[in-house]
């Protein structure tokens, strides 16, 4: 498929001023973007030399800081004026690293681009006043209405507008890409950002086309080539359209890694498990190497497990049934030959690999996330995650919030989101950033970026999970709400879909939605939340008493029309 085209957004300054000496213009655009500056000057003005400095992040006196930590971005570049010019943008060099062959490049005709927020100008005209600056935001096709939230937590509200902004800001390329230090697909922070856009917007194509970029252009963690069937995945059950799936499906095989399985189904294969290795919570008591063994590992096979699962559904959607019916046996061997080798029943949890003693976090969580802890020791292993707290990465926190989700710990999970720890979203906040960090904070990773999406996992929990709102059938032929707000006492989002946006408000006592038309919800209430606790579950739907059923902890409606429906409990 063509790359989807970048268009561009001038932006005013929210703050313009001269400093105290009068010659430098100092402008704030409210929040990073990839692009570039306009400065008009009006009059021309006799050729003259403007040094132009452009960052995201202030030093102590409030000037852009020249000398920030990690890869947080600071260019500086000179402009000569010319007595017959009026409009300018700027010439910005690229930076060496960017002439990498895996590298993605901004097209010709949008020219290079830099990430900033704040811009300096020095020997800066009279003429130039925040009329005369547009920061000139570069982004793909992204509707800012469809994906909306609001809550009465004011903190989590800040955590869902410094996502959504970093997803739309990291389409500029037209291609996911995992910051501005590198500017490089990879498949782990692609399915992240997939799973956040499109919660956002419901626009696949940036995620189709990097899918089909990173096919041929793989990187090298064992965990990042395993995300690909899970990416295929996802956008059919979104877009309901097997056309990526169906096209690439021989290639997609080859991502499961089968012919490394032994006997039991058991694959051999180091793993990333989470990056930097210094957040891998002493996973097998890591030594620091790139990909942490033991051979036959948890975190791998967890992988492995979730990716043939994956396959089954695209196998069985395509028609290939003699496949699905491989995935399906394949993975069942697996989830009996990992549950026999990796879980400790004396301690109720997960070691990290054959041989190992010790048990992390990250054993556990993805073994929750991916389905295959056992109900019966499903709230043990809960536990012990929530004993660990926020003991992974941003990466790592997509998959700790969804294990959460399922074992029923929404209250926790609402806690680490707008926790104000320094290992949080409201710590980037705090610190300057407005689009999400590479990590939680330079002391984890002294390289890190400030713009770097695969930290914007809050942005696809909340719509999936705080508001429920996911795919029962693919296309969202049939949708499936089921909230789980822990203790807010409001909730309201707008979760854009193929057939249209579906609207979930929650509020003590009372769920309203509304269901685009062509399609059917199911609709699921936390018996928790319930303020009666009788058999059969009775509840009021637009004022009417109507019979529900129980499903694990959910008071359950099936068949919900399209339009608004209001239910009290």
């Amino acid at each position: 498929m063509q790359r989807p085209q970048p268009q561009i957004t001038p932006v005013a300054p929210v703050l313009c001023k001269r400093t105290q000496n009068g010659t430098t213009v100092f402008a704030d655009f409210g929040a990073d973007a990839y692009g570039n500056l306009q400065i008009i000057i009006s009059p021309p003005v006799y050729p003259t030399t403007l040094r132009i400095r452009l960052g995201e992040k202030l030093d102590a006196t409030g000037a852009i800081d020249r000398r920030p930590y990690g890869s947080v971005n600071y260019r500086e570049i000179s402009l000569v004026t010319q007595p017959d010019r009026t409009v300018y943008q700027l010439q910005i060099p690229p930076k060496p690293r960017h002439s990498n062959p895996q590298a993605v490049h901004m097209p010709p005709e949008i020219g290079e681009v830099t990430v900033f927020r704040y811009a300096e100008i020095d020997n800066a005209p009279k003429s130039i006043t925040a009329e005369s600056l547009r920061q000139l935001y570069v982004h793909t096709t992204f509707d800012d209405n469809t994906g909306v939230f609001q809550s009465s937590d004011d903190t989590l509200n800040a955590v869902w507008r410094l996502c959504k902004h970093t997803i739309k800001a990291t389409t500029a390329f037209g291609v996911y890409i995992d910051g501005e230090r590198e500017r490089i697909p990879y498949e782990a922070d692609s399915y992240i950002n997939q799973l956040s856009h499109l919660a956002c917007d419901a626009n696949p194509e940036v995620a189709q086309y990097t899918f089909e970029h990173m096919l041929k252009n793989p990187t090298w963690p064992t965990e990042w080539g395993l995300h690909m069937p899970m990416i295929a995945s996802f956008d059919y059950k979104f877009t309901g359209d097997l056309g990526l799936a169906n096209t690439h499906y021989e290639a997609l095989k080859k991502k499961l890694l089968m012919e490394k399985a032994r006997g039991d189904g058991l694959i051999r294969a180091l793993g990333i498990v989470d990056w930097p290795a210094g957040e891998r919570d002493g996973f097998n008591d890591g030594d620091g190497q790139n990909q942490a063994g033991p051979e036959i590992n948890t975190v791998v096979n967890a992988f492995h497990y979730h990716a043939l699962g994956e396959m089954a559904i695209i196998a069985h959607a395509t028609g290939r049934t003699a496949d699905a019916v491989l995935f399906k046996s394949r993975a069942k061997a697996v989830y009996n030959a990992f549950n026999a080798v990796f879980f400790d029943r004396t301690r109720g949890i997960y070691i990290d690999g054959e041989g190992s003693t010790h048990a992390s976090l990250h054993a556990n969580m993805y073994s929750l996330a991916f389905d295959l802890v056992p109900r019966g020791y499903q709230n043990q292993v809960a536990d012990f995650i929530q004993s660990r707290g926020m003991a992974c990465s941003v990466y790592g926190a997509q998959y700790l919030l969804e294990a959460l989700y399922k074992a029923g710990r929404d209250e926790y999970a609402l806690q680490l989101m707008t926790s104000r720890t320094d290992r949080s979203w409201w710590h980037m906040i705090e610190i300057g950033s407005t689009m999400t960090l590479e990590a939680w904070d330079v002391k984890y990773k002294p390289n890190l970026t400030w713009n770097h999406a695969w930290g914007t996992a809050p942005a696809n929990i909340i719509s999936r999970y705080l508001l429920g709102v996911r795919p029962l059938e693919a296309g969202f032929k049939k949708i499936l709400i089921a909230p789980q707000p822990g203790s807010l006492e409001q909730a309201y989002g707008t979760v854009p879909t193929v057939m249209g946006p579906v609207v979930v408000g929650y509020q003590i006592g009372a769920l309203t939605v509304e269901i685009p038309q062509g399609t059917t919800a199911r609709v699921m209430i936390q018996n928790k939340l319930a303020s009666q606790q009788q058999f059969p579950p009775q509840i009021r739907i637009n004022g009417e008493a109507r019979d529900a059923q129980w499903d694990n902890g959910f008071i359950v409606v099936d068949d919900v029309g399209p339009g608004k429906s209001r239910f009290d409990f």
